[in-house]
């Protein structure tokens, strides 16, 4: 059995701060989580979720125009804006509404990210698309919004 020096008020300080000492990491950890657990209570204030509205993938031919060079349509929605992107061959084009000028960060599954800048009037391309899911991060002047994950 260990004896304890707690018959005087200095050793017993002592052993408490080495005890507080010895669990610092784990106190720092639970800081974190607590931290970003926190965070989470403002997220629909900050960002605003703009789901997947339309997939030409999805639609019957009667809902595509027959003269569409594109080779797949996504369209998310949300207020106060709405992001589309068309497929064609490797290329991916875009649009946010209503149009204005924004920065884009394309987020992988990986956790891979690309910025991109989109132009006053609200069009532009993404780099190569990655090989599985991804979603897109808006910032404009109208708001924040982040699109559902969409493999493309």
């Amino acid at each position: 059995m260990t004896q304890h020096r707690w018959d005087d008020d200095d050793r017993l300080l002592e052993d408490l701060a080495a005890a507080v000492r010895a669990t610092e990491p784990l106190a720092q950890t639970i800081a974190e989580h607590a931290e970003g657990a926190l965070s989470w209570r403002t997220i629909d204030d900050d960002l605003l979720l703009a789901s997947l509205t339309f997939d030409s993938s999805m639609a019957s031919a009667a809902e595509v125009r027959a003269e569409s060079n594109a080779d797949r349509v996504l369209v998310f929605t949300s207020t106060p804006l709405s992001v589309e992107l068309e497929v064609v061959r490797s290329e991916v084009f875009g649009q946010i509404l209503p149009p204005s000028a924004a920065q884009i960060r394309v987020e992988t599954a990986d956790g891979t990210t690309v910025d991109i800048d989109v132009d006053e009037s609200g069009f532009f391309e993404l780099p190569t698309p990655p090989a599985g899911a991804m979603r897109l991060r808006c910032d404009t002047a109208t708001g924040r919004v982040v699109t559902d994950w969409v493999q493309l």
